[in-house]
């Protein structure tokens, strides 16, 4: 039986939602039915990010998930290309360098800024809708900027240094707060002053962020303001040139910096579709997201238009996320039933929004979600957690955290959540000290053991000091054992402990046991005065652990401590698996500190341990050629794929991309 081809063309945020619904739906049935997405690039472009990259507070790489990353353990199997027609009587995708046959589809192409036919708008102003746009527009303020600083004619540098944003939307008003916070950091970078800089905020409307409510929008306008922000409202752009722009009350503006936010159409590849027209360039959909026209074609995200309750869905992404999961749904109802396989009727589309989340720079955000409105820290806390989760959804833990080190810890300048506090680096050679240094202390403390017979005393007693199974009979002479060894060079100490077991062995067992146990809790009290713990007595878990595990093999586990200990000092003295080593350091340290057998210097252990978490072993160690070759050969299993655990990106073997290229020629006809 032929496989049921479902193609996915357009890999956004609708596109790469409806692929994950379809690989959870269909992933135990490889065999019977295959999923294709097809787009022009290799990566995932977060598009309520670009603003970043234009204002330069991020590098490309933040907004870039590869879809090797995303798809790399699924049944997805992508497809670069650009598909120039679609023939839907055929039903076959006509691309640059295949075509490819479906049963059915779903088209997630997205949007394109539109100009509205206004003059001179898209020959003379720069949009924000593509990660081109926005390395665009970063280059453009850095050259405008550079060339201020030597343009000695002020009427001409007053124009170069007068930014304009057209639009009041959430992309206008984020790149707003990305320059607020960048052009005084530009200017100094290349000694222009900044009082000279005028920072614009153009809109049509009465009002800016129209789809917040009155509380949230006034404080960002009013935060706006405060950092010297122009916003101008009721200013429709009637025409556009390479000097600036025209208002509708004649009003003009000079500016070699005119970015267009001022509103999105459906591409204009999807508009030249043979499918029902809606408005604004979108296709119409019913509301399970199918074309009127075809019922194996479906439409979601930004290019989609479908009423409800007498609004339009919004172009957003929970939107284009809500829609793709009703077109994925469709398709799984339709294939199972073919398939006959039991299957539920499809819920039609209702839409589901949390709210609007606006940031103003990295700083400063102001929100709405739930009813709730937030400003400020709170409220850029909130959205960085939203697109976390997000990250998480597309690409695991992996995403979650490269999204975090992006975001937060990465960040110069102070312009993220927490300043610029993580983002000064510690020079590697300098950890290299305390790595060595580290090292030696670990080596001295399982050489210690080694001279003290914690290899040679196949008793376990150095470990163990309670009665050990099958051994009642010699619990007395083994406790008394135990704890003279225990006092070491305090002889004199164990005295009271002989006496207690002198008297003692003409008692019974149990009664020895308690006066063995008595005395060495004395000669232990003594001890501590010589070096406390921190703590008094250990605490139930690892008393729990000692019971439980260690009691069954005690010598075991003393040769386990031993080795651990020599090989986490080898491990950071050469700088190998360093990684790893800090680890079972800091585990060592916990179960010592528990154990009531540390004193505070454990903590010194612990701390440097951390440290050392970093990739320390790359400073003048041999992980700064074992770890790459590691880490290549871990992104290439299956398990790293299929649960996102790989680093950077996924890696594949020989027979991996074998089977790639055979799937991806499958899908071509």
């Amino acid at each position: 039986m032929d496989k049921k081809r479902i193609v996915i063309l357009g890999g956004g945020y609708a596109g790469v939602h409806a692929a994950k619904r379809l690989h959870k739906a269909f992933k135990k049935m490889k065999d019977q039915v295959e999923v294709t997405l097809i787009d022009r690039h290799r990566h995932h472009i977060l598009m309520t990010e670009l603003h970043e990259v234009a204002g330069n507070r991020v590098d490309e790489a933040s907004v870039k998930i590869s879809f090797d990353r995303i798809f790399a353990g699924k049944m997805v199997n992508v497809v670069r290309d650009e598909i120039k027609n679609i023939d839907f009587e055929k039903q076959v995708l006509e691309g640059a360098g295949a075509s490819y046959g479906y049963d059915q589809l779903i088209i997630a192409t997205g949007a394109e800024s539109t100009d509205f036919n206004i003059p001179g708008v898209k020959e003379h102003s720069f949009y924000l809708w593509s990660l081109e746009d926005a390395c665009r527009i970063k280059r453009h303020l850095i050259d405008t900027v550079k060339a201020a600083a030597y343009e000695k004619d002020e009427t001409i540098r007053k124009e170069m240094l007068t930014f304009v944003v057209a639009g009041g939307g959430f992309t206008g008003v984020e790149l707003v707060g990305e320059l607020i916070e960048w052009l005084p950091i530009l200017c100094k970078e290349y000694g222009v002053d900044f009082n000279e800089v005028k920072l614009m905020n153009v809109e049509a409307l009465g009002n800016i962020l129209n789809m917040l409510p009155d509380k949230p929008r006034d404080k960002a306008i009013a935060y706006m303001k405060k950092k010297g922000v122009e916003i101008r409202t009721q200013s429709l752009i009637v025409n556009a040139d390479e000097n600036g722009f025209t208002i509708k009350d004649g009003t003009v503006i000079k500016t070699k910096t005119l970015v267009w936010t001022c509103g999105v159409r459906g591409t204009t590849f999807c508009h030249s579709l043979p499918l029902t027209d809606g408005k604004v360039q979108r296709k119409k959909v019913n509301e399970f997201m199918q074309s009127p026209d075809h019922e194996n074609v479906y439409l979601a995200g930004d290019g989609i238009w479908f009423m409800e309750d007498g609004k339009p869905v919004p172009q957003i992404v929970e939107a284009a996320e809500q829609t793709a999961a009703t077109a994925a749904d469709g398709i799984i109802h339709t294939i199972r039933g073919e398939l006959g396989l039991p299957t539920k009727p499809v819920a039609p589309f209702k839409s589901a929004f949390h709210g609007y989340m606006v940031s103003i720079g990295g700083r400063y955000a102001v929100s709405y979600n739930m009813g709730m409105a937030l400003s400020g820290f709170f409220a850029q806390a909130v959205k960085h957690l939203v697109n976390m989760y997000y990250q998480f959804g597309v690409c695991g833990v992996n995403g979650a955290w490269t999204y975090f080190k992006h975001e937060i810890l990465n960040i110069k300048h102070r312009r993220s959540l927490i300043g610029g506090m993580a983002a000064y680096k510690v020079p590697s050679y300098w950890i290299v000290f305390l790595r060595m240094y580290l090292g030696v202390m670990w080596l001295i403390e399982g050489g210690n053991k080694i001279l003290e017979g914690w290899l040679t005393d196949t008793t376990g007693r150095k470990v163990y000091w309670g009665p050990l199974p099958g051994a009642e009979g010699d619990a007395v002479a083994a406790g008394a054992e135990a704890v003279t060894e225990a006092v070491g060079s305090a002889s004199t100490w164990a005295e009271p402990v002989v006496e207690a077991v002198s008297s003692a062995s003409t008692a019974g067992s149990w009664d020895a046991g308690t006066a063995v146990a008595d005395a060495a809790g004395e000669v232990v009290t003594k001890v501590k005065q010589f070096a406390p713990p921190l703590l008094d007595q250990p605490l139930a878990i690892y008393t729990w652990i000692n019971e439980t595990f260690v009691a069954s093999a005690p010598y075991l586990f003393q040769i386990m401590i031993v080795l651990a200990e020599v090989g986490i000092g080898l491990c950071f003295l050469g700088g190998l698996f360093t990684f790893p080593a800090a680890i079972v350091s800091i585990g060592l340290s916990i179960m010592f500190l528990i154990g009531a057998l540390a004193g505070k210097e454990i903590l010194w252990y612990m701390a440097v341990s951390i440290v050392m978490l970093g990739g320390a072993g790359r400073a003048f160690g041999l992980d700064y050629w074992v770890m790459p070759y590691l880490k290549k050969l871990w992104n290439k299993t299956p398990i790293a794929k299929k649960l996102y655990f790989f680093m950077d990106e996924p890696e594949f073997t020989r027979k991996q991309m074998e089977r790639r290229i055979a799937k991806q020629k499958d899908a071509a006809l």
